[in-house]
């Protein structure tokens, strides 16, 4: 009788620990982000794993947040987007930031600052050209299909000055390129490179080696959370991400992560 006892004053008072036990030290809170699916060398599937620059830097800042586990899933640009602004979905990444996107409430820390560059062929540079889009009249420039166009590079194409030419994606536009069927490819910076390192061999075939000559135009990147998912734990997560992501910038980790995508 007496050990019966024992054992239900025991489990008693396991259960009163169970009931008092701090925060830090319970189950933690499942968060999921949906990504951009198709976006190397940022976000993509490749063999059924979701991966990237910034898979890299979402997972390591989750590292310093105990009380999250942090669930990175992959979706269509577009369809993320319509399921943000529906609040289907907590939080998704890395859209710009945007006026017309009034359903995003809030964007967080920095993720990192993409940048639209101009790729020139090294025959097409034996001309010096260093204001655009003057020293650039007269010449064909290369463009992904459906890529969003900023008005420096759309201005000059209404006045006739240069010519786009629009082919799907950064393969058929680097060997476009290469075999100087464009003159120059604007592209996002990260992306090119990418490409460029996995098409090295071919594009070594006619001697040609990715040439960058200036920087169009650069956004900023963020998680875009939405203004209509609003989760207890959101204020909370929001604050210890950007803290996160602001240590690893200031630590050089954000750095060192864009340097092993981007070199």
């Amino acid at each position: 009788m007496q050990s019966a006892i024992t054992a239900r004053l025991c489990l008693a008072l396991a259960l009163a620990l169970l009931g008092t036990l701090p925060p830090a030290l319970a189950a933690p809170q499942t968060v999921i982000l949906y990504g951009d699916d198709d976006y190397a060398p940022y976000s993509y599937v490749e063999n059924g794993a979701f991966k990237g620059m910034y898979i890299d830097i979402l997972r390591q800042a989750a590292g310093a947040m105990p009380g999250y586990r942090l669930e990175l899933q992959p979706r269509p640009w577009k369809r993320g987007l319509d399921a943000l602004e529906k609040g289907q979905v907590f939080g998704l990444f890395p859209p710009g930031q945007k006026m017309e996107r009034s359903y995003v409430q809030p964007y967080s820390a920095m993720l990192h600052r993409e940048s639209v560059v101009l790729f020139c062929h090294d025959a097409v540079m034996r001309t010096p050209r260093t204001h655009f889009p003057t020293d650039f009249a007269g010449l064909t420039i290369g463009v992904n299909t459906g890529f969003l166009l900023s008005e420096k590079l759309m201005a000059p194409a209404r006045q006739g000055l240069l010519r786009l030419e629009a082919a799907k994606g950064n393969e058929a536009n680097l060997k476009k390129l290469a075999l100087r069927r464009i003159d120059c490819y604007a592209s996002d910076r990260g992306a090119a490179r990418h490409t460029a390192r996995q098409l090295q061999g071919e594009l070594a075939r006619y001697g040609f080696q990715l040439h960058e000559v200036l920087e169009l135009s650069s956004e900023a990147t963020y998680i875009a959370y939405s203004a209509h998912n609003t989760p207890s734990y959101k204020a909370d997560f929001i604050e210890k991400m950007n803290a996160a992501l602001l240590t690893m910038r200031q630590n050089g980790e954000l750095a060192r992560i864009e340097g092993a995508y981007l070199r």
